[in-house]
C-alpha cells in the first residue's frame, strides 16, 4: 500500500461515502457513455464471498473495483449482513477507532469493513488492521487498491487467511458488454448478440477495462461521427487515433503511474511494452527472477484477459497500455529504446520458435539493427512470412539507403517480398491481373543486378534467395530457356558449396527445388517438374515453419501437374494437402495460380460450372504478364468453350494471345502446341473444321517440323477436326493412334476412344464402335470426367449407351442435360482431285499458267479454273501460300 506525502492518512471528518459517490469516484458509471448501456456487472458475490478474513481487490484505476464491491455490499444488505464502507481519502475517524467500531458492531455476527483507496493506508495502519482481524473472528476486511503492493508494506501474518481479486475478474467480456455503441438505453440487452464494429474494437483495445473504454469511446466519437457503418477497419483506425489523443494518453499515464509509481517497476513495464508479445525469454533478459513482477502486473490488469502464458510462455500487454508505454520509452530515452530492442532481438534470434523469430524481427527493426535484419533474412527467408506476414513486410519496407548499401541482403529481401506478394500488394491487383503481373516483373527485374554482389560473398541460403528472384523474372518475361540455364547453374553452385561443407537450410533448399519444378514445367518437362515438385514438398514438410509456404506452393504445383497429366483425383488430393497449410495471406497471390488452374481444370472436366468460375475468377484470363499465362489462358478458353459461346471464346483467346505477343512472349514449344489445340477445338465448335486442320498442320510444321499425325499433343484435336469435317476414316485412324500411344494423356485417351466410337459408328461398324465406347465410358465414370461426353452428338451418345448397356451416374446425366454438345457438323474438308494435284506440282516447278497448260495439253483457262479450285480448297489466295500449305499436308509429289 502507498502512504500519503506526509506519511499519515487524511483525517478529514465526514460521513461514510454513499454508494453513488463511491461509484463516481472510482469509475465512470455504466451510463457515462452509450457504449456501456446495458453492460452486465461482474457478480459481486462470486468475487467477494468466501471464508477468508481479508480480501484484497487490486486493479488499475477505472477497472470497476468499487462498483463491484458496492454491488456485493448491496447483496449483503439484502441478506442482513453488516458492512461498513469508507475511503482512505476521507476517514471520519482514525482507522483504529473505525476498526474497533466495526468489531463492536459485529456483536457475534460477521461484519465486513470495506476500505477503498487502500493504497493510501500506511504500514502502521495496515499492521493494526491485520492484528485486529486475527483477534476478532467476526470481522472481515475488503481492501480496494489501484497499485502494486508497496515494498514497505507489512508482511501478512501467517495465520491470516487472504484472497486476492485481480483485474481479470473485473474486466468486461463480450457477453457483459453492450452490443452497440448507440444502443437504445431502454432496449433489452442480448448477451449473445455480436458487438458492433466500434464496440468490438474498443473492447479489444481496452481489453474490457471499463474506465478506459469510456474514455476511448468519448474520444473516438468526439466529432459526432457515426462509426458503426464504417466497418472493422474504420473502427480500428478511429480507436487507434483515440489512444493517442492527449486526454486518453494522459489518463492512461496517470493510471499506470498510480499503479506502479515512478520507479523501477515502471521502467520494467516500459521495457516490456517494447515486445509485441512478452515471451519467457524477455523475462529472462530483463533479469527478473520468477513471475513476481509479471504476476503483479497481471493482477493489476496490464495483460489481456487471455494473458496467462500459453505453451510458448507468451503474454500480450493490453494494446492501449502498450501504445502509451512504448511511446514513453521511445520519447524519454531514444538510445535506451534502441538498446533494449537490440538486447531483445539478440536474445531471441537463437531460440528459433514461431513467436521468437517474428518478435525478434520487430525488435531488430525498432533497434535499427540492420545486421540482425540481414541475418534473419539469410537464415529464414520467406519463412518469416509464415511467422507473421505483417511484421515481416513492415520490417523490410522503407529501409534507409545506407543500410541497403551495407547489407545487400536487405535489398534482396525487399525485392523478393515485393515479387512474391505482387498480386496482393499492387493496387487493384489479383492473382492473375495485369497489375499483379507488371508489379511482379518489375520487382524481380530489380533483383538481377544484385547477383554479382551476392553470388560470391553470400551464403548458400542467400544465393538461393537472389537466384529465385532472377528465375522468376526470367520466367515472367518469357525467357524460359534462360531460366532453365539459371536453374542449372544454381544447382551446380549448391553442389560445389556442399562439397566444401556449406549447406543451405532445408527450407531454402525446398524453395530452390520448387523454383526448379516451375521452370521445368514451363520448359515442357512435365515428368521432371513432377519429380522436382515432389522432392520440394518432401524437403518442405521436414523443414517445419520456415517452409510452410513451400508446402503450399509445391502441393499446388503438384495439383497442376497431375491435372495436366489427366489424373484429376490426384490433383484434388494435392489441393487438399495444400489447403490446411495456409498460414499467411500471401499464399493467395501469384504463387497460387497453379492451384486455381488445377481446380478449374477438374471442375470443368466434371462440368461443375460454379466451381470452375470461382477458380478462374482468381486467375484471370491469361492476358496478364505472369509466368503461368499459357496454362491460365488454355484453361480459361476450355471452360468458356464448355459453358459458353465458342465464338466469344475465340475472340477472347485472340485478345489474350495478342496481349502476350505485345509483351514479346509466345511461350515454349509445349505452350504453342497447347494453345494450338485449344484454338483448334474452338474452330471446330464454330463449324470451321477445315481451318482447324490447317492450323494444326501449320503449328506441327513450325514447332516439330512434322505432320500433326506425328505429334501426340495434337492427335485428338486433329482426329476431331477430321471427324466433323467429314473424314471419318481419317478420324478413326488418328483416334486409334492416340488411344494406343503411350504418350497420350489419360483425358486425351478417353476423348480419343469416344471419337473413335463416333467415327466407326458413322462408317457402319457398330460393334467396334460399341467396344470403343464401352472402354471410354468405363474410364470416364471411374475418373468422373463428364465433359468428354459432350464431344459426340447427343443421339450417338444415347445410341451407343443403349447398345452397350452402359448408364451414366445421376450427377453426370444432370449436368450433361443442361449443356449442348460442343461440336456441330462442319462443312466437308475439301479433297484435291488427281488433276488438281498435277497442276499443284506444276506450280511448284515455277511454271506459268500457259506452261502448265501446255505440259498438260489443256487450255490456259482450264488451268486457271483448277488453280482457283485449289486456292479455295486450301483456304489461300496466292501460289506461294498454296505451295506452303500443300507441303505441310504432304500433297506434293516427292521428286527424285
Amino acid at each position: 500500500m502507498r502512504k500519503t506525502e506526509a506519511g499519515n492518512p487524511p483525517t478529514t471528518e465526514g460521513a461514510l461515502l454513499s454508494r453513488t459517490a463511491t461509484i463516481s469516484r472510482q469509475a465512470a458509471p455504466p451510463d457515462a457513455h452509450p457504449l456501456l448501456r446495458g453492460a452486465a456487472q461482474p457478480d459481486g458475490s462470486a468475487l467477494l464471498e468466501g471464508p477468508e478474513q481479508l480480501v484484497i481487490v487490486r486493479a488499475l484505476p477505472g477497472m470497476g473495483k468499487t462498483r463491484s464491491v458496492d454491488a456485493w455490499r448491496a447483496l449483503c444488505e439484502e441478506r442482513g449482513v453488516q458492512t461498513t464502507i469508507a475511503s482512505a481519502r476521507e476517514l471520519r475517524m482514525p482507522l483504529a477507532a473505525l476498526i474497533a467500531e466495526a468489531a463492536a458492531t459485529a456483536s457475534g455476527r460477521v461484519h465486513t469493513l470495506v476500505i477503498d483507496d487502500a493504497e493510501l493506508l500506511t504500514a502502521p495502519q495496515l499492521g493494526q488492521l491485520y492484528a485486529q482481524l486475527q483477534v476478532e473472528p467476526g470481522l472481515r476486511a475488503v481492501l480496494c487498491t489501484s497499485c502494486a503492493a508497496a515494498a514497505d508494506a507489512p508482511a501478512l501474518p501467517a495465520g491470516l487467511s487472504v484472497r486476492e481479486v485481480g483485474a481479470a475478474q473485473l474486466k468486461l467480456t463480450v457477453r457483459q458488454n453492450a452490443t452497440t455503441v448507440h444502443q437504445d438505453p431502454d432496449a433489452q440487452h442480448d448477451p449473445d448478440a455480436s458487438p458492433s464494429a466500434l464496440a468490438a474494437q474498443l473492447l479489444q483495445t481496452a481489453d474490457g477495462w471499463p474506465g478506459l473504454m469510456i474514455r476511448l469511446a468519448d474520444a473516438a466519437t468526439a466529432g459526432g461521427t457515426e462509426l458503426e457503418s464504417a466497418g472493422a477497419e474504420g473502427a480500428a483506425a478511429a480507436v487507434a487515433l483515440a489512444v493517442g489523443t492527449p486526454a486518453v494518453a494522459q489518463w492512461l499515464r496517470a493510471a499506470v503511474e498510480r499503479a506502479l509509481g515512478d520507479g523501477e517497476l515502471l521502467s520494467i513495464a516500459r521495457r516490456m511494452a517494447l515486445a509485441p508479445q512478452l515471451l519467457e525469454r524477455h523475462i529472462a533478459l530483463l533479469g527478473l527472477e520468477g513471475d513476481v513482477v509479471v504476476g503483479t502486473l497481471s493482477t493489476l490488469g496490464f495483460f489481456v484477459q487471455s494473458g496467462a502464458a500459453g505453451a510458448s510462455g507468451a503474454r500480450q500487454m493490453v494494446p492501449a497500455i502498450r501504445a502509451v508505454l512504448r511511446d514513453d520509452a521511445r520519447t524519454h530515452s531514444p538510445a535506451e529504446f534502441r538498446e533494449w530492442n537490440r538486447v531483445f532481438a539478440d536474445g531471441l534470434v537463437g531460440h528459433g520458435g514461431r513467436d521468437e523469430i517474428w518478435v525478434a524481427l520487430e525488435h531488430a527493426r525498432a533497434a535499427e539493427a540492420w545486421d540482425i535484419l540481414a541475418s534473419l533474412w539469410a537464415r529464414h527467408g520467406l519463412g518469416l512470412l509464415n511467422r507473421n506476414f505483417a511484421v515481416a513486410v513492415a520490417a523490410y519496407s522503407d529501409l534507409p539507403d545506407g543500410a541497403i548499401r551495407e547489407y545487400p541482403e536487405l535489398r534482396l529481401a525487399q525485392l523478393v517480398l515485393m515479387s512474391l506478394d505482387a498480386a496482393g500488394s499492387a493496387p487493384g491487383a489479383t492473382a492473375g491481373s495485369t497489375a499483379g503481373g507488371v508489379w511482379l516483373r518489375a520487382s524481380t527485374q530489380a533483383a538481377t543486378p544484385l547477383l554479382p554482389q551476392l553470388s560470391d560473398s553470400t551464403t548458400a541460403d542467400g544465393l538461393i534467395g537472389v537466384m529465385s528472384a532472377v528465375l522468376v523474372n526470367q520466367r515472367v518475361t518469357g525467357a524460359v530457356a534462360g531460366a532453365l540455364e539459371s536453374s542449372r547453374l544454381l544447382a551446380e553452385q549448391l553442389e560445389q558449396r556442399a562439397a566444401l561443407g556449406e549447406l543451405p537450410s532445408a527450407s531454402n533448399y525446398a524453395w530452390a527445388r520448387f523454383q526448379h519444378a516451375v521452370t521445368l514445367l514451363l520448359a515442357d518437362d512435365l515428368p521432371g517438374s513432377l519429380a522436382a515438385a515432389t522432392d520440394s514438398y518432401e524437403w518442405a514438410v521436414g523443414a517445419g515453419i520456415d517452409a510452410e509456404h513451400v508446402v503450399v506452393n509445391a502441393a499446388a504445383h503438384l495439383a497442376l501437374c497431375h491435372a495436366l497429366s489427366g489424373a484429376e483425383q490426384d490433383a484434388l488430393d494435392w489441393l487438399d494437402v495444400a489447403g490446411p497449410h495456409d498460414p499467411s495471406q500471401w499464399h493467395g497471390t501469384l504463387t497460387r495460380v497453379p492451384a486455381q488452374v488445377a481446380a478449374a481444370y477438374v471442375a470443368t472436366e466434371r462440368l461443375d460450372r460454379a466451381a470452375a468460375e470461382l477458380a478462374l475468377a482468381a486467375t484471370g484470363d491469361g492476358s496478364a504478364p505472369i509466368e503461368m499465362w499459357p496454362f491460365v489462358a488454355a484453361q480459361a478458353a476450355r471452360s468458356a468453350l464448355t459453358f459458353g459461346d465458342p465464338t466469344v471464346m475465340l475472340a477472347e483467346f485472340d485478345r489474350v494471345e495478342l496481349a502476350q505477343a505485345r509483351l514479346g512472349r509466345t511461350g515454349s514449344n509445349g505452350a504453342l502446341l497447347m494453345m494450338a489445340r485449344t484454338r483448334a477445338d474452338g474452330l471446330i465448335a464454330t463449324g470451321a473444321a477445315g481451318r482447324a486442320v490447317e492450323l494444326l498442320e501449320m503449328v506441327a510444321h513450325r514447332v516439330c517440323a512434322a505432320k500433326p499425325d506425328a505429334v501426340p499433343e495434337l492427335l485428338v484435336s486433329n482426329a476431331r477436326a477430321h471427324l466433323y469435317g467429314g473424314r471419318e476414316a481419317q478420324a478413326a485412324r488418328l483416334a486409334s493412334t492416340a488411344v494406343n500411344s503411350r504418350r497420350t494423356a489419360p483425358t486425351d485417351g478417353v476423348e480419343a476412344s469416344l471419337i473413335l466410337a463416333e467415327a466407326l459408328l458413322r462408317q457402319g461398324e457398330e460393334e467396334a464402335a460399341v467396344e470403343a465406347f464401352t472402354h471410354a465410358h468405363a474410364l470416364a465414370v471411374h475418373r468422373r470426367q463428364w465433359r468428354v461426353f459432350l464431344g459426340i452428338p447427343r443421339e450417338s451418345l444415347a445410341r451407343l449407351a443403349a447398345a452397350s448397356g452402359a448408364t451414366l451416374p445421376a450427377v453426370a446425366a444432370e449436368r450433361l442435360a443442361g449443356l449442348n454438345p460442343l461440336f456441330p457438323e462442319s462443312e466437308q474438308i475439301a479433297e484435291l482431285t488427281a488433276r488438281e494435284l498435277v497442276v499443284l506440282d506444276g506450280l511448284r516447278g515455277g511454271g506459268s499458267t500457259a506452261e502448265v497448260a501446255a505440259a498438260l495439253s489443256v487450255s490456259p483457262n482450264t488451268v486457271k479454273s483448277q488453280i482457283a479450285s485449289i486456292f479455295a480448297k486450301l483456304g489461300v489466295r496466292d501460289r506461294e501460300r498454296a505451295l506452303s500449305v500443300a507441303e505441310r499436308r504432304g500433297l506434293l509429289r516427292r521428286r527424285p
